[in-house]
């Protein structure tokens, strides 16, 4: 099943291959360590080798998630500002009389305390349609929320 490219930062790019590297540095040792306690004559380490067995399972699935990512990423090229929102778009928006800013991202970036917010998320859908001057609306669970795009960069 082929995936849908991925659309990242190059931020997120550089960290999911650091991310990546140090897996593959933690994977190393515990191979190591697994196999020391293979050797050991010892019945008591059967509770460590389940650990470490464990743990390496772990390890290999988010190995094989970030290689997936790392594959399937496009880094995004910012040139200047844009009269629609994509991936990769600092918008700001006016709703209820404030102004907001958000960056556009993909789900593996998103992060609502940094104001980075999906292109899945329902703002990110509706902004992901919008273009400059133009209103969007959100369906929340306490109704509408009209955003009034005023600038995409």
């Amino acid at each position: 099943m082929k995936k849908d490219k991925l659309i990242i930062s190059k931020d997120m790019f550089t960290k999911l291959k650091e991310d990546l590297k140090k897996l593959l540095k933690s994977k190393k040792e515990l191979n190591k360590n697994l196999e020391q306690a293979r050797q050991s004559d010892v019945s008591e380490d059967t509770d460590s080798i389940a650990a470490v067995t464990n743990e390496l399972s772990k390890i290999n699935m988010k190995v094989e998630n970030i290689e997936e990512a790392l594959e399937n990423a496009t880094v995004m090229d910012k040139k200047g500002c844009k009269t629609s929102v994509e991936i990769g778009s600092v918008v700001k928006v006016k709703v209820g009389g404030k102004s907001y800013e958000f960056t556009i991202v993909s789900d593996i970036e998103a992060n609502p305390l940094e104001k980075k917010i999906s292109d899945k998320s329902p703002l990110g859908k509706a902004l992901m349609k919008g273009k400059k001057g133009k209103k969007v609306t959100v369906k929340t669970e306490d109704g509408e929320v009209e955003y009034e795009i005023i600038e995409i960069c």
